[in-house]
């Protein structure tokens, strides 16, 4: 697939999502209020380029974003939600922390939570069955 298919004439846009866990507790970021799902948490990512693999994106992604370098690991799940104007198809992926202080470049917030809190907060849509994904290993 490529971000550019379509269903019903909306964009499917493929973004890929690090979980990063240290210490027993996972990274949430929270979008900037006037983005799209504006103060939203999520795991942090974003869209595969072309000629990109996920892999190769969420790398690209974490660096751009918290200034962090990673190594992509495990697939844990992917979801397709429909925006409205958009379709994210969205595929989660353990990351491994290998270097870097986290940077703060295009989300205004994060923590780190324990897994049994995740949904503590409201997540973006998509990033729901990802957090599945992690109770359910």
């Amino acid at each position: 697939m490529t971000p550019k298919d379509t269903i019903s004439d909306k964009p499917v846009i493929l973004v890929v999502a690090g979980v990063i866990k240290k210490s027993g507790q996972y990274l949430l970021a929270q979008r900037f209020d006037h983005a799209s799902q504006g103060g939203l948490w999520e795991f942090p990512g974003g869209k595969v380029e072309p000629q990109e693999t996920p892999e190769q994106a969420l790398q690209r992604e974490l660096f751009e974003e918290l200034v962090i370098d990673t190594q992509t690991g495990q697939f844990l799940a992917e979801s397709r939600f429909d925006y409205g104007d958009k379709v994210v198809h969205l595929k989660g992926y353990l990351s491994h922390w290998l270097a870097g202080d986290l940077v703060l470049k295009s989300h205004q917030n994060a923590l780190w939570v324990d897994l049994g809190d995740i949904t503590n907060y409201p997540l973006c849509p998509a990033d729901y069955p990802i957090v599945d994904a992690l109770k359910n290993s």
